[in-house]
């Protein structure tokens, strides 16, 4: 089971990176990250191999934050894989809440899937041959 954290921050982008110095400062590693500016705020969702000191840290610093359990799979990277386990997911009446690249190696792609109902969707996936989910 892998967890993903969201920070929300609002302000500038100097603001941001104050917020995730505070990570490095405590040696919590960075796994994959994912950042979009939404209105004022910015949204950063990662995954780390540091869940516990993560969580120290922000609530340490009274850093409001949230947590779930993503899927993370890996397909054979070709055209089509990451359309063929989303639309799995969808026919199945996941719902895809986020996604994005969490890394590759040699052939292989790791996607993140947040989704409404993640037992549901590691069923799924885990019905599909060509695809791992960690």
């Amino acid at each position: 089971m892998t967890t993903e954290f969201e920070l929300s921050v609002n302000g500038s982008s100097e603001d941001l990176l104050i917020a995730f110095n505070l990570l490095a400062d405590h040696q919590v590693n960075l796994d994959t990250i994912a950042t979009a500016k939404v209105d004022d705020r910015y949204v950063i969702k990662f995954l780390t191999g540091c869940e516990e000191e993560c969580r120290r840290t922000f609530i340490k610093a009274d850093l409001p934050f949230a947590e779930r359990k993503v899927l993370v799979v890996e397909m054979y990277n070709k055209p089509g894989q990451w359309m063929k386990a989303a639309r799995a997911l969808v026919a199945a009446g996941v719902c895809l809440e986020t996604s994005y690249l969490s890394g590759q190696e040699d052939d292989r792609l790791r996607f993140v899937f947040g989704v409404d109902d993640y037992e549901g969707a590691k069923r799924v996936i885990g019905q599909i041959a060509e695809y791992s989910v960690d």
